[in-house]
């Protein structure tokens, strides 16, 4: 099983972006229920039980983090929005990445909710770089599991974390 841990907007920030990609003629969107802005992957074969105690401890002092999607941009194959946010994003992001001695992210942390996916054809971000979301904060980290199928990923909720530290 492959494990991450991620932050997932709450329902007004996806129903803000769903209505902006409806007024965008482009790619074929990701389903909405597979949105989440990814902190860390854990790897194959993580038990999620070790790695759900692990990030209560990790996330022990994190307090909640004020965020909002918004802009966007592409890697190879992918198009996403942005994410602005305070710095309780990257203190969140710092406590749950390179968890293990052998373990090293490939990318540096760049924050994003990834929206489509084309391995064939270069995707657009221009129409979606002044999106701008409405803000929320997120108080819990997500710990999610990856499951390869026969018509793409399949992600689930294994737990979640509240944070709850002092500003």
């Amino acid at each position: 099983m492959r494990t991450f841990t991620a932050l997932v907007p709450d329902a007004a920030a996806l129903d803000h972006l769903a209505a902006a990609l409806a007024t965008v003629d482009g790619p074929q969107w990701i389903a909405r229920d597979k949105w989440h802005i990814t902190l860390c992957f854990h790897g194959d074969g993580d038990d999620p039980a070790a790695r759900a105690a692990w990030l209560r401890e990790r996330a022990a002092d994190l307090r909640p983090i004020r965020l909002r999607l918004a802009s966007a941009g592409t890697f190879p194959g992918v198009l996403w929005i942005g994410v602005e946010a305070d710095d309780g994003l990257a203190a969140a992001a710092a406590a749950v990445r390179d968890h293990t001695s052998v373990h090293v992210e490939r990318h540096e942390f760049v924050p994003h909710l990834t929206v489509a996916r084309s391995p064939r054809k270069s995707l657009d971000a221009i129409p979606l770089v002044g999106y701008k979301g409405p803000w929320w904060t997120s108080s819990e980290l997500v710990l999610m599991r990856s499951e390869r199928t026969p018509d793409g990923y399949r992600y689930s909720a294994l737990d979640a974390v509240l944070l709850r530290g002092l500003p």
